[in-house]
């Protein structure tokens, strides 16, 4: 069943496990390539076939050897195979060639000039196995072991220049599988833990971290919590409000709840972006951030909104409320008011989880009743030691408790009315348990003019708070800046006193006053509190061990798996049992050795009259996994016929699963992996934030998915009334009466410039550089990913043109002079069009009448909602298409439409791309258009799928 020889497996599990693994999987990965390399000589197509007269009658008054058009002299190229005819064949089958209206070969004609050139084609035997994706890996092993973690980003691609992940020519390397184990290791210390399982534990925070004053004066606290209104950094950047008092201990799920509400006069939901990742105080030094989720206030009452992500030590929760009502209001009086921020995790999807109870079932668990532990309310380091404070002088409502309030807007200051106080001041920390302090943490107050900020200290210690010794430390710190500050000591020091004394402060007149906005000690860490729960079966003996294992094999690697890799993972858990290992940590050592085979990392031979590899290939492609329970009792009965296959791929792509599918392969097709690439210029198109940037491909993914299980009709792709939006994709869009962030299919009105993939902002960003549309990048996605024209590449002597807007000559006019040069004019006169009628969009996606040019501005950036651009030329979105002129996108789309069986014949050759992991040959393109009908308008993306997925499972002899 599998491409790979069990004596290769065999030689591979004959030494001790695990030392010296990784060393023998590289050392098959040679092997594999050795076996392998035979099959890609290339192999020459027949030879000796008559070549039929229609060539000379239709082809050879522009493609014989006095004449060569277009470089093409076909009349050799036949005399002499092999020969790439991919480019002629193109041609000729989607009717590019003999052109419109020169005479036309009938169709059998046409087909045997097909069938000609197919035969001569050069071809190449790739493998017909290869390594398994990335994506596939991780989904499987997930799947297998009950896990939702995604460690993809730990392996890598190899995808390289080909289109698919799912190419047969990828295979494994040495940095692969090194990756490969060490990931496989994460997931199984994941699903069986050896110290057991975390207690969930439950915080809740209502306090923010300090940001910098510039940006502090957008929020203000209440009596319910703190309002917020919506600000950018500035540079441009979503300046997000940092929580405290909640760090995630371990990697894994947690649940995020914020309770919140919508206040004040604000006519659409305010959105509320969640963030993880590093504190950082100042937008001029940002961190990475990813964004967890969105959630949407409607109401004016207090709701609790809830999400779930993966956390890791490190992570800060930090929040970004949108509404373009309020932006920059200070002291804000209405926006997005949140009470608190709870979180609980790390999160287990049942207990006992699922990777206990999927392994073991059948078996009775020893399984301890689940631990809650809800966290205590957040104290400073010097509230957690049992110390307290004592000042010198405080100012009434400037007490020294806001030194430990943990909110730098808030502070102690020294008393400055009715009368000063006379210096030195001071803060005394009592430390009454002398536990070991190692410095202190220091952090000015936010706001105000700065009056009274500490510029230089001295420490000292005492035995009795009023003698003092030397001083232990002393030095200047940052003023007018509010981030934490540590002040370390050399040594540490278990004194039950310490003096911070204000040796210098800043003085706006003169007189001598010291203010802090926060103080306290650093200590050592505390001793975990966590508690960890160790889940395992009731009887832990080898018998149990091996039908675990045996099970497991099954599910993995087909019904029926080679006895020498069954044998060889139960010789590597019983030998770490004999060395006196645990149980689950000897069933992980024979798991890994099944996930890290060959068998299992190998994509299997498809046999369509193998049920097991049935299952496994179509699981494979439409799943990135392995098969569920109805496909392996089905495909357990003996090969499918066509009807079963066609009933399965419905089934299995009405499952959450064949949205994994989506994302890969619409990801790959059409170029969306490459959409944060580039970013739109904040100067020519200020509106553009993290909000749409969001949801724009999240659009294409949905709309796609939604054409694929409701089987609509392949036109959709060019042109459709319908579409996945929100409220900031409305907005953007400028289309009304979509409240909320909730993304949901919307019928367009038929007056709309949007529908299809076309018109769609993620396409239409990612086909531009950011500043402006270029009609020779669109026209060349178009031309490429829908259309299917096959282009050489430029020439290497031609500069690349990219055409400006504002100057003398009109864009079309630029690129014209550009298409004056013959290598030039042949390519541009097909990708041109097409780009021309994308012009009404500009590099955000949005609906222009006029092109936009950067406005001079001096000195640095500062982000603006109006921008620094002006208006410049108006847009012209007309153009010809193959002899026929159109006007707008709307009357380009109309001509698209015309030329429908292109686009699906173009689908299906794609999509049996990904599914095959090879490009179809020449033969195989000629089935493919076969199961075009002539009035594709009706062919439903689904039944194209299907019959192209049981073409690949029942002819494929690649």
């Amino acid at each position: 069943m599998r491409a790979i020889s069990m004596s290769t497996q065999s030689a591979f599990f004959s030494s001790t496990y695990p030392r010296g693994l990784i060393t023998r999987l590289c050392g098959l990965a040679w092997m594999v390539w050795m076996l392998w390399e035979g099959a890609h000589k290339m192999l020459q197509g027949a030879e000796g076939n008559q070549v039929p007269e229609a060539f000379q009658t239709f082809c050879m008054d522009c493609h014989d050897s006095d004449t060569a058009k277009g470089n093409l002299d076909l009349e050799q190229a036949l005399k002499h195979p092999p020969l790439d005819a991919s480019l002629a064949f193109e041609q000729l089958i989607t009717g590019g060639m003999p052109p419109a209206e020169k005479p036309q070969p009938g169709p059998m004609e046409r087909h045997q000039m097909l069938t000609h050139l197919a035969n001569r084609q050069t071809q190449m035997n790739l493998p017909s196995s290869r390594r398994l994706s990335r994506q596939e890996f991780i989904h499987s092993v997930n799947d297998l072991l009950g896990l939702d973690w995604d460690l993809s980003e730990a392996l890598p691609t190899g995808k390289g220049t080909f289109l698919f992940d799912s190419d047969r020519r990828i295979l494994p390397t040495e940095p692969w599988m090194a990756a490969v184990f060490h990931v496989t290791d994460r997931l199984l210390n994941r699903a069986f833990p050896s110290k057991g399982f975390p207690a969930e534990q439950r915080w809740v925070t209502q306090r923010l971290r300090h940001s910098h004053d510039s940006y502090d004066i957008y929020t203000r606290p209440t009596e319910e919590g703190i309002l917020f209104s919506w600000t950018r950094a500035n540079n441009g950047n979503s300046y997000s409000f940092f929580y405290d008092d909640f760090e995630p201990p371990l990697s894994g799920w947690y649940e995020i709840q914020v309770e919140a509400k919508k206040q004040g006069a604000i006519e659409r939901d305010i959105s509320i972006e969640v963030y993880a990742g590093k504190y950082y105080f100042a937008d001029d030094r940002p961190q990475p951030q990813r964004l967890l989720g969105v959630l949407s206030l409607s109401s004016p009452e207090i709701q609790p909104h809830t999400l779930r992500a993966r956390l890791h030590p490190g992570d800060q929760i930090s929040i970004h409320c949108y509404a373009e009502e309020n932006f920059r209001e200070q002291d804000p009086e209405r926006g997005a008011l949140i009470r608190q921020i709870s979180i609980r995790g790390p999160l287990v999807n049942t207990w006992p989880p699922t990777s206990l109870s999927k392994t073991f079932a059948g078996f009775p668990l020893k399984v301890p009743e689940r631990i809650i532990q809800t966290m205590p309310p957040p104290q400073t380091h010097l509230q957690a030691i049992g110390g307290g404070l004592q000042v010198s002088s405080f100012q009434e409502g400037m007490e020294k408790e806001y030194m430990q309030d943990g909110i730098a807007r808030t502070f102690w200051h020294s008393r400055f009315k009715p009368e000063v106080a006379s210096p030195p001041h001071f803060v005394t920390l009592e430390n009454p348990h002398r536990q070991t302090l190692r410095g202190l943490l220091y952090s000015t107050w936010t706001g105000g003019n700065g009056n009274g900020q500490v510029k230089t200290y001295r420490i000292q210690a005492s035995e009795n708070g009023s003698e003092w010794g030397p001083s232990i430390a002393e030095g200047d710190l940052d003023v007018q800046l509010a981030h934490e500050q540590t002040i370390a000591f050399k040594e540490p020091i278990d004194s039950p006193f310490l003096r911070f004394e204000i040796t210098d402060a800043l003085s706006l007149d003169g007189r001598s006053i010291a203010s802090i906005g926060e103080l306290d000690v650093l200590v050592d860490e505390a001793p975990e509190e966590r508690q960890w729960q160790i889940i395992e079966p009731a009887d832990t003996s080898v018998s149990v061990l091996q039908e675990v294992i045996l099970r497991f094999a099954k599910r993995a690697l087909g019904n029926d798996p080679a006895q020498e890799l069954i044998e060889a993972s139960l010789a590597i858990a019983q030998r770490s049992m004999d060395q006196g290992d645990p149980f689950l940590t000897a069933l992980k050592a024979g798991l890994k050795t099944l996930l890290c085979s060959p068998s299992f990392l190998m994509t299997p031979v498809i046999d369509p009259q193998d049920g097991p590899s049935t299952a496994s290939t179509l699981a494979r492609i439409l799943w990135l996994s392995v098969p569920d329970d109805v496909l392996i009792e089905m495909t357990q009965r003996g090969p499918l016929n066509r009807e079963d296959m066609r009933g399965q791929i419905l089934r299995m792509l009405q499952d959450a699963r064949s949205q994994r599918m989506v994302r890969s392969f619409v990801g790959q097709w059409l170029g969306l992996d490459g959409f944060d690439q580039v970013t739109p210029s904040l100067k020519l198109y200020p509106a553009y934030d993290t909000l749409l940037h969001h949801f724009l491909p999240k659009e294409t993914e949905m709309f796609m998915a939604h054409l694929m299980r409701e089987n609509l009709t392949i036109d959709h792709l060019i042109d459709s009334d319908i579409s996945f939006l929100n409220q900031r994709l409305a907005r953007h869009y400028g289309i009304e009466g979509v409240v909320g962030a909730q993304m949901r299919r919307v019928r367009l009105d038929p007056a709309s410039h949007r529908g299809g993939l076309l018109t769609m902002g993620s396409i239409l960003k990612m086909t531009t550089d950011g500043f402006e549309s270029s009609p020779i990048r669109r026209g060349a996605w178009v031309s490429k990913q829908l259309m299917g024209n096959p282009l050489p590449p430029p020439p290497p002597s031609v500069p690349t043109l990219e055409p400006h807007h504002g100057l003398e000559a009109s864009l079309k006019e630029q690129i014209n002079q550009h298409t004056q040069q013959a290598a030039c004019r042949a390519c541009h006169k097909i990708i041109d069009p097409y780009g021309f009628g994308l012009e009404s969009f500009d590099a955000s996606g949005q609906w222009r009448e006029r092109y936009r040019v950067i406005q001079p501005h001096s000195g640095t950036f500062q982000y603006r909602p109006e921008g620094y651009y002006q208006w410049a030329d108006p847009v012209d979105a007309s153009g010809t298409l193959q002899g026929q002129s159109f006007r707008d996108i709307q009357s380009m789309k109309a001509l698209l439409r015309q030329d429908l069986k292109k686009v699906a014949y173009h689908f299906a050759k794609v999509w049996f791309h990904y599914a095959s992991g090879a490009e179809p040959t020449l033969h195989e393109r000629i089935a493919l258009h076969a199961m075009i009908p002539e009035d594709p308008s009706r062919l439903g993306m689904a039944d194209l799928m299907t019959k192209v997925l049981i073409h690949v499972m029942k002819d494929d002899t690649r």
